[in-house]
């Protein structure tokens, strides 16, 4: 009688710790809220086509060519008027008071959020990427990449004037860009195998002629 109790006792242990473990074993549920405010204003007449996250703000890239600055509840805090068609791609750095933008039309816009610095250019392709360098804030560091057919390296000079160095070039166009520190890693039509090595090698040569 002793020996069914205890046997009963341990089956009952048993089933509890694999029931346990089962429960630990769920996987956590996300969680989400639904951004409205400003956003849902933005959505009644556009289409978000791109989006990226600061700590301090989002900033939201549109269909017709806008971009909105919003904070975490979704109001909007700035907007700008960049082009008529789709923006691509919106890159910041780290500091969060520059931003580039490029679009669907070829145009390239990297300007400071809080200061009147800027640079614009049209190309006569696309422009699917766009990544300024994570220090830009600081005057050594005012260098960002685009992409399209080319990989571009665009540099500002002592005398306040931008010049450009084609980094990559012919095969396809440029899928996807990675700024980390010194380093650029790219994706493109034939490859995606990172090339940062040879960012660095080009780079350093560019900067030292």
């Amino acid at each position: 009688m002793a020996e069914a109790e205890e046997q009963e006792t341990g089956s009952l242990e048993e089933s509890t710790d694999e029931s346990e473990e089962e429960e630990s074993e769920e996987e956590p549920k996300l969680k989400y809220e639904r951004l409205s405010n400003g956003v849902t204003e933005i959505l009644q007449k556009d289409a978000a086509s791109c989006m990226t996250v600061h700590d301090k703000f989002l900033a939201l890239g549109t269909h017709y060519g806008k971009v909105c600055l919003l904070d975490v509840q979704g109001n909007i805090t700035q907007k700008f008027d960049v082009s008529p068609v789709k923006i691509n791609q919106i890159s910041l750095d780290e500091s969060g008071e520059h931003m580039g933008v490029c679009s669907e039309d070829g145009k390239v816009q990297v300007f400071g959020l809080y200061s009147g610095e800027e640079f614009h250019e049209t190309f006569d392709c696309p422009i699917k990427i766009i990544a300024v360098h994570p220090h830009f804030v600081r005057s050594s560091c005012k260098q960002f990449v685009t992409g399209g057919k080319k990989l571009l390296l665009f540099e500002r000079s002592w005398m306040n004037r931008w010049k450009s160095a084609v980094l990559h070039e012919g095969e396809g166009n440029i899928r996807s860009v990675k700024w980390r520190g010194h380093l650029i890693a790219w994706a493109n039509n034939m490859s995606k195998k990172p090339e940062a090595w040879k960012v660095t090698k080009k780079m350093n040569s560019y900067l030292n002629n």
